[in-house]
């Protein structure tokens, strides 16, 4: 059955119009707010409780030091001047209480079951999500400043062509995803016998899908530094699998990507003696 592609026309608009107000339209009053509490929790509360914690984890560190780091710890980040609310998770404040108190606990008992649970929690489960939290803080505030960076360092025309390159390649990745929707309904409706959509309407979006597909494809390469500089790609989720479960592959690929290490223009060590 051949395509009445004029007909679809309005369609296509729509699907780009969209894609468009998606990407690129005016961020309300409440991204702005987002912005605002990130950088002001980012501030008072995770930098700080990070570095702190990483600190507390040194693993040179005497027993002696780390408990009275602790001490500290518990004291600043419990007490009732501190804004530990703009954690902004529940969850996390429960964690930090509930660790709080087992902290008490051990102080009183002195038992090694009840610090080995203690030290556990602390380690595993409330300074994970700190670090993530502090992570994803970063990550919010700070994702497109190397591209502005690089791109406000060029020339006029440069910075066109790179930001014209941008915007058509953020306009593909959002017609993938409409399109594809488009072609999951669409394609739903007909299996199930509903007249929602034209008969060869699910065609259409097939081709919209694709040609949205390759036109992706083919903006990655004058993309490529938008992608690297915006990517957070050496600790994406398929990096850290690659890592756990096939790391000669990663340090292979690492190998071919930055060459081979060379130490010939190493400074010389400090060659500090003991008495």
């Amino acid at each position: 059955m051949e395509i009445d592609f004029i007909k679809y026309l309005p369609v296509a608009a729509a699907v780009v119009s969209a894609s468009l107000g998606y990407i690129y339209g005016i961020r309300s009053k409440k991204n702005d707010r987002l912005i605002q509490f990130t950088q002001e929790n980012l501030k008072e509360i995770y930098s700080p409780m990070y570095h702190e914690m990483d600190k507390i984890l040194d693993k040179t560190m005497s027993a002696e030091n780390r408990e009275k780091l602790l001490d500290l710890y518990f004291d600043k980040y419990t007490a009732t001047d501190i804004p530990v609310y703009k954690l902004g998770s529940l969850e996390l404040l429960d964690i930090l209480y509930d660790l709080r108190d087992k902290y008490k606990n051990f102080k009183v008992v002195r038992d090694k079951e009840k610090w080995e649970d203690f030290w556990w929690d602390f380690k595993n489960n409330l300074y994970h999500k700190v670090k993530q939290g502090y992570r994803n803080s970063i990550g919010l505030l700070y994702r497109d400043f190397k591209w502005q960076q690089y791109v406000q360092s060029k020339p006029y025309w440069k910075r066109l062509y790179f930001e014209s390159m941008r915007f058509l390649f953020e306009t593909a990745k959002g017609s993938n995803v409409l399109a594809a929707l488009l072609v999951y309904f669409s394609g739903s409706f007909a299996l199930i016998g509903i007249d929602f959509f034209p008969d060869d309407f699910w065609k259409f979006c097939i081709m919209i899908l694709g040609m949205s597909i390759v036109a992706t494809i083919a903006l990655m390469m004058p993309n490529i530094e938008y992608i690297t500089l915006t990517s957070n790609s050496r600790n994406s989720f398929t990096r850290k699998v690659i890592k756990k479960h096939f790391p000669k592959i990663l340090e292979k690929w690492d190998k071919f990507l930055v060459g081979k290490k060379n130490y010939d223009d190493v400074p010389i060590m400090h060659d500090k003696r003991f008495f």
